[in-house]
């Protein structure tokens, strides 16, 4: 006996493997790019401007231009330092290189020029981990240098991509501990050798920079520089650059000072990953209590939510948080509690009539049972029945049809197919004696059923398989077929006869193999190409479903297309050719050519709710104009008076999608029917069009189509043109687009897209 479900369980294990994936996530850091790609749009919505406490005198490009290229010697950094002292700077910070100061004399300029000055000096020192030996070497400037400013330590944190997101505090130095050059500028009291995380909520860009050779050459000032900051670094073309997330490659020395623009801010926290995991545990674990969907949907929105406004409220903060693992834990949650759904709707549709909630063929199946006689009620009259039947009475009608069948089928369990088909299994006996039985039920069936005020005939036949030695599955479509040949022939009732088994058998499963074909690619799709009749210009194709059976070779779409529309598979179908026909002609209207597909539209598909979003979606899918888009519908399958029906079609017309009445004149269309329907195009029925060269009846039919089609601002398309005179004819008429197997027949998509492409070489040709 199958163990049923604990949903307890359940809970548990998906809350379990939720955590177990955030923790992943969280130590091993697998969402650490996604990660940086959140922290970077939480960054460009709270962007701001430096606080302009610092200015960057920049070695550029053009200072190495006017002044000579590096090294610069002590003279010239000597005097750049003066001038910038001259400004009234607070402090300065020299990042050059100490050991390449020129001359004796030039050396001892810079030395003089450092001791003197009224600013605070700021010296870079680098320290360097040999990789191999692990040997820690401190980069400084010569002791005559620097006993004469404050040593910073300037090492950035280069992350895997090249990217700078965390800085340092300090460094322990050979003589003790060096604060980080942001935490100086940045007036950090933090003295530790932790990191903290770099704020690009700052735009890394709006930090004052001025040329070199523009202090030198007093062109900027003064007052630009009092009061402030001043660091002199390369930020030439051959200094070092990284790269600033939401920002790009810029040079190494603004990194530092995007850092002390962080902690003037204010001390960052950063709370890691732990805490917003253990969050996003608990709201998990109330996602995966709740009942209703709702509540559910709401909570992970709202979470979602959260994931998105919290972490920005805390940046503005200097609160930093990792989410990702966090939101890990949620969506695992959610996936777990959507794929528990999905199996307990799908488990309950597999075995129940989703309508009446009766167990349907598949439980016939399952059920085990052997022996006994299967019998098949077709309720012929079923189909009538419920399209005049309001939806909410249909299972009325159901209880009271399996009402009177128990008369017969007593205590054993009434299966329900689709269509009107019941089946049961009865207890062995003799024929005649069973056979008897059923005239009864008949003659039962003759009285009305009465739904509500209304009186309703139903016409019942019935099936019977006695041959107890084949599958169930196998009887009850035997049983079916015998009451179907019951139903043709005019009988109460037949017997299956085991001669036609091999057709019985294609046709019970033939909806389950069409969907298998569907499934493992045996369904493809053929293009028929339509042409201008004035220009000649190939500007659309029609799309025909075909199957390649692997046993019964070609199927012609006769053999199934029926069945498909009652066994309610034609939604399926229609949007398998849809999908397949605006994928094929996707790539060639991005490219710049307008080309037009036209699809069939079965009729019963125009009263389902999801009809035109579904159409909605698929074009959107593939990004294609609705106005490249054709649905015709069959005039012959003439529209009920339904007004769901015109509303569906107005709403294709109002999206831009053009309708087209195919077959026209093999039915009964009057101009009250062409008024109602907002179709944008008239096809003309083949019947008439390949004999326009021969019958002087159909040439005045097809004449008088396209007129009226004018008169209307409708266009005509002609199918079924099979020689060259019926298309010069047509051309003399007026039609304006033309199909047939004189101007192209139907066509994998590739063959039509070769010939589509030597047309258009030899237009450019």
């Amino acid at each position: 006996m199958k163990r049923k479900a604990n949903p307890d369980r359940f809970r548990w294990k998906a809350l379990l493997l939720a955590l177990l994936v955030g923790l992943v996530f969280g130590i091993v850091q697998v969402g650490e790019p996604l990660e940086n790609v959140f922290q970077a749009g939480r960054d460009k919505l709270r962007s701001h401007p430096a606080s302009g406490s610092t200015v960057v005198v920049a070695i550029d490009d053009r200072s190495l231009s006017e002044l000579g290229p590096l090294p610069w010697d002590g003279a010239r950094l000597a005097a750049l330092v003066r001038r910038i002292d001259a400004a009234d700077a607070r402090r300065v910070h020299l990042d050059a290189d100490f050991t390449r100061s020129g001359s004796i004399g030039e050396a001892a300029q810079l030395e003089s020029a450092l001791r003197e000055i009224r600013a605070e000096v700021l010296l870079p020192v680098r320290l360097s981990i040999d990789p191999i030996s692990g040997t820690r070497t401190e980069h400084r400037p010569p002791d005559r240098f620097a006993r004469h400013g404050r040593l910073v330590n300037t090492n950035l944190v280069v992350r895997w991509d090249g990217a700078v997101r965390r800085q340092p505090y300090g460094a322990d130095g050979g003589n003790g501990q060096l604060p980080s050059l942001a935490a100086v500028l940045g007036e950090s009291r933090h003295a530790s050798e932790g990191f903290f995380q770099v704020d690009y909520g700052v735009d890394i860009r709006t930090i004052p920079t001025v040329s070199a050779s523009d202090v030198l050459l007093e062109r900027v000032p003064p007052r630009l520089l009092a009061g402030r900051n001043v660091v002199v670094a390369r930020t030439d073309f051959a200094a070092e650059h990284f790269i600033a997330p939401g920002t790009g490659m810029v040079p190494g020395i603004l990194f530092h000072l995007v850092a002390a623009e962080t902690l003037l801010a204010g001390q960052p926290i950063d709370l890691g990953w732990a805490l917003p995991l253990a969050l996003a545990g608990l709201v998990a674990m109330a996602m995966l209590a709740l009942r209703r969907r709702s509540l559910a949907v709401g909570l992970v929105a709202s979470a979602t939510a959260g994931a998105i406004a919290v972490p920005l409220w805390l940046d503005a903060h200097q609160i930093h948080v990792e989410i990702v693992p966090a939101i890990v834990v949620i969506v695992t949650a959610a996936v777990a509690r959507l794929v528990a759904s999905l199996r307990r709707t799908y488990g309950a549709r597999g075995t129940t009539n989703i309508l009446t909630g009766m167990p349907n063929l598949q439980a016939l199946q399952q059920a085990d049972r052997e022996g006994g006689i299967v019998v098949a009620a077709r309720i012929r009259n079923y189909a009538q029945i419920t399209t005049t039947l309001p939806p909410q009475h249909e299972k009325e009608l159901v209880d009271q049809i399996v009402a009177r069948l128990k008369f017969v089928a007593r205590d054993a369990v009434t299966y329900q197919a689709d269509q009107g088909v019941f089946v049961w299994i009865a207890e062995a006996c003799v024929e005649e004696e069973f056979v008897k039985q059923l005239e009864g039920l008949q003659a039962l069936f003759r009285s009305p059923i009465v739904i509500g005020t209304r009186l309703i005939d139903v016409a019942v036949t019935f099936g019977i398989d006695a041959n107890e030695t084949r599958p169930m599955a196998q009887r009850a479509s035997s049983a079916l077929v015998a009451a179907d040949e019951a139903a043709r022939e005019g009988r109460r009732w037949a017997s299956f006869n085991p001669a036609s088994f091999e057709d019985a058998d294609w046709n019970m499963s033939l909806l389950a193999r069409l969907d298998h074909a569907i499934e493992h690619d045996e369904l493809w799709v053929a293009y028929q190409p339509k042409f201008d009749c004035h220009s000649g210009a190939m500007i659309g194709a029609e799309a025909l479903v075909r199957w390649s059976h692997p046993e019964k070779g070609q199927l012609q779409p006769d053999q199934f297309i029926a069945a498909a529309e009652q066994g309610g598979r034609i939604d399926r179908l229609t949007y398998f050719v849809l999908d397949r026909a605006l994928a094929a002609i996707a790539p060639i209207n991005r490219a710049g050519r307008p080309f037009s597909v036209a699809v069939n539209l079965s009729v019963p598909l125009l009263e389902r709710a999801d009809l035109v979003p579904t159409i909605d979606a698929l074009l959107r899918q593939h990004e294609v104009s609705p106005n490249l888009l054709t649905l015709e519908v069959t005039e012959t399958s003439t529209l009920g008076s339904g007004a769901e029906q015109i509303a569906n079609l107005q709403r294709l017309s109002d999206m831009g999608v053009q309708l087209s009445i195919d077959d026209y004149g093999t039915g009964f269309s009057t101009l009250e029917y062409l008024k109602r329907i907002p179709a944008s195009e008239l096809k003309i029925d083949r019947s008439f069009v390949s004999m326009l060269n021969k019958s002087q009846s159909d040439r005045i039919m097809v004449n008088s189509t396209i007129q009226l089609a004018h008169s209307l601002d409708r266009r005509v398309v002609a199918e079924g043109v099979e020689n060259e005179e019926i298309l010069v004819e047509l051309r003399r008429m007026g039609c304006d687009v033309v199909q047939g197997y004189h101007t192209g027949r139907p066509v994998p998509w590739s063959e039509l897209r070769e010939r589509l492409e030597q047309d258009r070489s030899d237009i450019a040709a």
